[in-house]
């Protein structure tokens, strides 16, 4: 179900099969007015149609639905409401003019469902969707690549030239024009790209063999075609018929050994909450962390995007994301904490950049004083430190146990 404060609404069901290679083509019909108050559906949740399509609300008035078709920024999230409510708020504080789709993945929490239907009904270019049912056997991502899947096919079917995809760990620090100039020129330059990746990494990755770093400084995705975030180019993806897979490792490669690459853009614009709290098969781990200011990381401002519009290299995560008034370790860390991971990079690190690659606490965004004290900090020490050797010891025990066992066969 799509919020918004329009006064039609368009219902909008997929009439492709499950399991296509392509997105699915989308029917419009036009139909009565939705008000974001009345919660309106003609079906139960866990009705067969709920499960099998969305029922879009355009939040656009008349004037707004003919004009800009430039890009349409889509967003997903699932729980973790004050990471998903700041990316959105991020967004239509960085790009005012362009269009915004929220996706909520069947969150089932009232308050989050709520509040964003307040940011749909107040802005004219937001368009919410509730989706009615989440796939969380896939244990990392739910039913990401089901919704991107809807997404894409809308995008299509509306007439957008971009599709910017992010997700709601994210925060969009920054955006203008020339992000999509640039982008343009990155699209006319490798006709074999289908995606310029918008996120910022973090510093570690150049000692991995995940990119690729040119001669001309830019940097291309070594080993895949196609990935979660970044700026799809939509006629390209009708054209080839691309289509996202219920993994990332299989639309990756296979787009990839299709001929496919993914560019990064030079100047990010998104960037991953670090350290994180994560959702995994339907529970949240960790908790998030609180906003003490207007967001969770702190906007470029126009000397900061200045500086990044003429770096001479690659922007890392490290150069542009600052937490505002918490403090977390840099390297830092975007995805679920593998702490032994973690120090091997650290380690990688430290052996290339001397004391430049040392662990420690960001204090850039900090409002009041320099000092860490009592301030929320992640990770917690207990978490990167003491945990792991112990649950390392305990899988080595139990590994040593179960090879103890007799054999019976």
């Amino acid at each position: 179900m799509i919020a918004g404060g329009s006064n039609f609404a368009a219902k909008v069901q997929p009439d492709g099969r499950a399991g296509q290679t392509s997105p699915p083509r989308l029917k419009v019909e036009i139909g009565p007015r939705f008000a974001p108050d009345m919660g309106w559906s003609r079906h139960g949740r866990d009705s067969p149609h709920a499960r099998r399509s969305l029922r879009f609300a355009s939040s656009m008035s008349p004037a707004t639905t003919a004009g800009d078709k430039t890009v349409l920024h889509a967003v997903v999230g699932y729980k973790l409401p004050t990471y998903f409510v700041n990316c959105v708020r991020s967004i239509r504080r960085a790009a005012p003019e362009d269009d915004l789709l929220v996706v909520d993945n069947d969150s089932q929490l009232p308050e989050l469902t709520r509040e964003l239907e307040e940011i749909a009904a107040c802005d004219a270019r937001v368009r919410l969707v509730t989706r009615a049912n989440n796939d969380l056997t896939n244990d990392k991502v739910g039913g990401l690549y089901d919704a991107y899947r809807e997404i894409v096919a809308y995008a299509l079917e509306a007439g957008y030239e971009f599709l910017h995809l992010l997700q709601g760990d994210t925060q969009m620090l920054w955006w203008d024009g020339a992000v999509l100039a640039e982008a343009r020129r990155l699209f006319a330059q490798f006709p074999q790209c289908v995606q310029v990746f918008s996120c910022a990494f973090s510093i570690h990755h150049r000692l991995g063999d995940e990119f690729e770093f040119r001669e001309d400084g830019l940097v291309m995705v070594r080993k895949y075609g196609l990935c979660d975030m970044g700026v799809c180019h939509l006629a390209r993806w009708r054209e080839h018929d691309i289509s996202f897979r219920d993994r990332e490792v299989e639309h990756g490669r296979e787009s990839l050994a299709r001929g496919f690459r993914i560019v990064c853009h030079p100047w990010p614009t998104v960037a991953q909450i670090p350290w994180p709290t994560v959702a995994r098969k339907g529970r949240q781990l960790g908790e998030e962390v609180e906003a003490r200011q207007e967001f969770l990381l702190k906007p470029l401002d126009a000397a900061a995007i200045d500086r990044v519009k003429h770096s001479q290299g690659p922007v890392w995560l490290e150069d542009i994301c600052v937490p505002w008034d918490w403090v977390c370790l840099t390297p830092m860390w975007v995805t679920d904490l593998n702490s032994i991971h973690y120090w091997m990079y650290v380690y990688r690190d430290i052996k290339a950049r001397g004391f430049g690659g040392i662990p420690r606490w960001e204090r850039r965004g900090l409002v009041s004083s320099g000092r860490v004290g009592r301030r929320r900090r992640r990770p917690r020490l207990w978490d990167l430190v003491v945990r792991p050797p112990w649950a390392e010891v305990r899988r080595a025990f139990a590994s040593r146990q179960l090879a103890r066992r007799p054999s019976y066969r």
